[in-house]
């Protein structure tokens, strides 16, 4: 049977393959509201994933992030189901022009399929 760590572990595998952009936030972190402007700005509609709304399993999931990407903090920002990085991670990957060229080659997959 699954432990309850890597059952955590597959949703958020699942969660971050099925959506192109997911943000681990907290509703009151001002590096996560301004990344999530960012995306807006974009014009793209990230799944944001609240972790000061579940309750006790907010704790919980963000142990499971850390975990999986090393970073303990949010903003914890996945794009193509890639771990990115934080606010100044996503931040910097824009500024190079990175984080468009990733955004278009997931539109151009979506569009395929």
């Amino acid at each position: 049977m699954a432990s309850f760590g890597s059952r955590m572990e597959e949703s958020i595998r699942k969660t971050v393959t099925e959506n192109t952009v997911v943000i681990y936030s907290k509703t009151w972190c001002s590096y996560c509201t301004e990344v999530k402007t960012l995306f807006k700005r974009l014009g793209v509609q990230p799944l944001v994933v609240e972790l000061d709304q579940l309750g006790p399993q907010g704790p919980q999931l963000q142990k499971v992030l850390e975990r999986l990407t090393g970073q303990h903090t949010v903003p914890n920002v996945f794009v193509c189901g890639k771990h990115i990085g934080g606010c100044t991670d996503t931040v910097k990957l824009n500024r190079k022009g990175d984080l468009e060229l990733m955004l278009a080659e997931a539109n151009g997959k979506n569009g395929q399929s």
